[in-house]
């Protein structure tokens, strides 16, 4: 994955105690009146989306956030080396891990901003093998898990992830209309994580 600084947005007016990480993340100094907005209802919005989201009302989380789910797709699989490559790949080859699932889906922004979300999550046998997936996985240049359809290239560089027991969680953002904001795409795949269960 490709992950480069950890960029708290509390400091600039972002998600208080949630970080997002990202190698190209921006503050808000140079973001215009509708990127802010987009950022800010995010981050009021979060844990409402989160309760919704819990209760598998997936498109009335993102609707709370002021952004537009698109069509959805979804993938299961037992084993995780066939949809893998670089060093990601390797480590499952000797842990492998116990579920892969994956979601594809497009966002779009109050700004109009369409932009495109890939989430994986790895469950593991263990959860000290999630830990040293996560370590692995947040690390860049080490990898990834495929998106299901790889409409544009998957940099990395816009990217959030968790560990909730023995699974991790991550997602990765890129435009795909319009011109969002590193913040954006940085903030967006932050809730994409907060989303997902």
């Amino acid at each position: 994955m490709a992950v480069g600084t950890t960029v708290a947005l509390s400091a600039s007016g972002g998600f208080g105690g949630l970080s997002t990480v990202g190698g190209s993340a921006g503050s808000s100094a140079g973001l215009s009146a509708a990127e802010s907005a987009v950022i800010r209802n995010i981050q009021s919005q979060l844990p409402k989306a989160k309760r919704t989201a819990r209760q598998g009302h997936s498109q009335r989380a993102w609707k709370q956030l002021r952004m537009r789910k698109g069509r959805e797709r979804h993938e299961d699989a037992v084993e995780c080396v066939t949809f893998s490559f670089g060093q990601v790949q390797k480590f499952f080859l000797t842990t492998p891990c116990r579920k892969l699932q994956r979601w594809q889906y497009p966002v779009i922004d109050e700004a109009g901003n369409e932009m495109l979300v890939a989430v994986s999550k790895v469950t593991m046998r263990r959860t000290s093998q999630a830990r040293k997936f996560k370590d692995l996985i947040d690390e860049h240049g080490t990898g990834d898990i495929r998106p299901i359809a790889p409409l544009v290239p998957f940099t990395g560089h816009h990217y959030d992830s968790k560990t909730r027991g023995s699974s991790v969680i991550f997602a990765e953002t890129e435009p795909l209309r319009g011109d969002p904001s590193a913040a954006v795409l940085d903030a967006t795949a932050t809730a994409a994580v907060a989303l997902t269960w």
